[in-house]
């Protein structure tokens, strides 16, 4: 530690001109230059996993497989009308199913149900499967947020919702029983 003699100021010292700027350059430099074999190493091991074995990323996991039955099930139930809303009555919902992480399906009263799909994916919605939702218009709309709750009721993550696309029960198919 420097004292400073008596009735004398400090004096701050101070790299001469040029010297810290040229200390900068070189932290740079040594940045980008470890942010280079970074990326270059992890391309590397990426293109030597991916040779190993490319039948691993055509498979798809046990989540999407689910969520792919999910869908399947229901647009077996259902057809797309081509028509989108930005809310929906609260007191039409009679049922929701979490899809995925993305998409959402609400059934309502008469032959109808509405798709939301997410604009981004909402981590862990499609694993918990159930949400909460505030609203104080009675109403679910395209701006409003779910928030995803584990089986404990423990919330995680918050998302927007998406439009909603309207759903339309399939007629039951005819049984010829006559026949």
């Amino acid at each position: 530690m420097r004292t400073v003699p008596a009735g004398k100021a400090p004096v701050a010292f101070f790299p001469a001109p040029g010297q810290e700027r040229h200390k900068i350059m070189i932290k740079q430099t040594l940045v980008s230059c470890v942010v280079a074999l970074t990326l270059v190493a992890s391309a590397s091991g990426a293109i030597a996993a991916s040779s190993d074995d490319d039948t691993k990323a055509d498979e798809p996991t046990a989540a999407q497989t689910k969520a792919e039955e999910r869908m399947a099930k229901l647009m077996e139930k259902y057809a797309a009308t081509g028509e989108t809303r930005n809310c929906i009555s609260l007191r039409m919902i009679r049922d929701s199913d979490v899809i995925d992480d993305q998409t959402i399906f609400f059934q309502v009263s008469g032959n109808k149900g509405y798709l939301n799909k997410l604009p981004r994916r909402c981590p862990r919605l499609g694993d918990e499967r159930r949400f909460m939702h505030k609203t104080s218009i009675g109403q679910l709309c395209d701006l409003d947020f779910i928030t995803v709750l584990d089986s404990t009721g423990n919330e995680w993550s918050s998302c927007g919702l998406g439009k909603f696309e309207e759903m339309e029960k399939k007629p039951a198919p005819e049984t010829n029983a006559g026949e």
